[in-house]
């Protein structure tokens, strides 16, 4: 019995999607509530995971659009696959860390604390 091979745009699919995602969440997330500190407004909303989820999307979006992995699952991925996955999953993980830093770090140039 013959399994039907995935394809690769799949991956395009998820990559944009990914992208698409990530850019929003970092202009609604991140762009605007600083904006609006910049201009002193009062009531600014923010979410840490917003500022932390945008930038993760970014880069594993990017992973998705480059890479083209013909499967999205780790466990079905050859070893060479599975290990290029994982260090982009990390490098998402540290530039999400290292933006919520900088964005706490801008907050408090503003004039705001978080």
């Amino acid at each position: 019995m013959n399994t039907p091979q995935p394809s690769p745009n799949r991956s395009i699919l998820y990559g944009l999607l990914s992208l698409a995602g990530g850019i929003g969440f970092i202009y609604y997330f991140i762009w605007r509530p600083l904006e609006a500190m910049a201009q002193k407004q009062d009531n600014i909303s923010y979410s840490y995971k917003g500022v932390g989820i945008g930038p993760f999307f970014v880069v594993f979006g990017l992973y998705l659009l480059i890479m083209r992995p013909a499967v999205l699952k780790p466990a079905q991925m050859s070893q060479g696959q599975r290990v290029i996955y994982w260090v982009m999953v990390g490098l998402s993980l540290v530039l999400a860390i290292g933006t919520f830093l900088w964005f706490k770090h801008r907050v408090g140039e503003l004039g705001y604390s978080i």
